[in-house]
């Protein structure tokens, strides 16, 4: 393997986002290996709006009113999914 080959697929494994274990096991059983941009960011955004979520359900709890603040978090987390599944190929 020539050095620049080598150097090919590590940028690869990298971009992937998987270890070289990983990366390796999803080429040789074909399964997909799928890389979405910005998906740090998008990670982030998931996270917050989970917490967004369980702050709702513990003040729904405390008995205060957080229905419309639920629906929200929901309809959020819908169009984070369409992007996802649009930026996987889906």
């Amino acid at each position: 393997m020539s050095e620049q080959e080598k150097n090919l697929i590590d940028e690869k494994i990298a971009k992937s986002g998987l270890t070289m274990r990983e990366f390796i096991l999803r080429s040789i059983t074909d399964k997909p290996i799928i890389v979405i941009e910005r998906g740090g960011e998008i990670l982030a955004e998931l996270k917050r709006q989970g917490n967004n979520l369980n702050q709702a359900v513990r003040n729904g709890y405390y008995g205060m009113d957080t229905e419309r603040e639920i629906k929200n978090c929901i309809a959020y987390l819908k169009e984070l999914y369409r992007k996802i599944s649009f930026a996987a190929g889906g």
